[in-house]
């Protein structure tokens, strides 16, 4: 990787939008490097959920968006595990089971813990990232922590190609990174002030808008 380009020089609020790539993966996790990157639509139509533990007869299962479930063996009821939080240390996302988390009733509890003596506090299970680095990552994807990130991330694209696209700095004649850098630093100002403007006008709907007619305050 060149140097210039390593984790350490790249701004903390960035580094959630480096790319999923495999060979990235021990950067990132010697980094503390959260990817939250949408993927696309790799199963089978008729492909819904697989099982967490191949190698054994379980009912845990999970599905491409990430959300990890348990199949009920006397009812056949599929229900969302109890998300617990992500191990560093292990690699793993910790999860519990949903009827002991949540005081829910389970007709198949019991069958379910024959396999282990786990007493009132159920059945835990911990999923390693490595099992499908697109789909696991340190930040669950079915939790509102990832939509939050992700929503960050796609505001900070947004305004890079307003940079990019509408302030022309795509196509620009400036020399020089000092000149580059001052010249994005007063479009940022621009950007902020216009936006300051609209709220201070009534007009925070409009905060993000180039184009909507400002309305003059009394």
């Amino acid at each position: 990787m060149d140097e210039r380009h390593a984790p350490d020089s790249i701004d903390p609020p960035y580094r959630s939008v480096i790319s999923a790539d495999p060979p990235l993966t021990r950067t990132r996790d010697d980094h503390n490097i959260s990817p939250v990157i949408d993927k696309r639509t790799l199963w089978k139509d008729d492909e819904k959920t697989r099982p967490v533990f191949a190698h054994r007869a379980d009912h845990f299962v999970y599905d491409e968006d990430g959300r990890v479930s348990c199949i009920c063996p006397a009812t056949g009821e599929q229900r969302d595990l109890f998300f617990v939080g992500f191990e560093r240390a292990r690699g793993t996302l910790k999860y519990r089971c949903p009827a002991a988390a949540c005081g829910l009733t389970c007709a198949g509890r019991p069958i379910c813990e024959r396999q282990a003596d786990v007493g009132s506090f159920g059945r835990v299970i911990r999923v390693p990232l490595d099992l499908d680095r697109r789909i696991f990552t340190p930040i669950a994807r079915p939790t509102a922590k990832w939509k939050k990130a992700y929503n960050r991330r796609s505001s900070v694209e947004r305004v890079n190609s307003r940079i990019d696209q509408v302030l022309q700095f795509e196509r620009h004649t400036i020399r020089g990174h000092a000149k580059m850098q001052t010249r994005v630093t007063l479009a940022l100002i621009v950007m902020l002030t216009m936006a300051l403007g609209r709220i201070r006008a009534n007009q925070a709907e409009f905060m993000r808008s180039l184009t909507a007619p400002v309305r003059r305050v009394a």
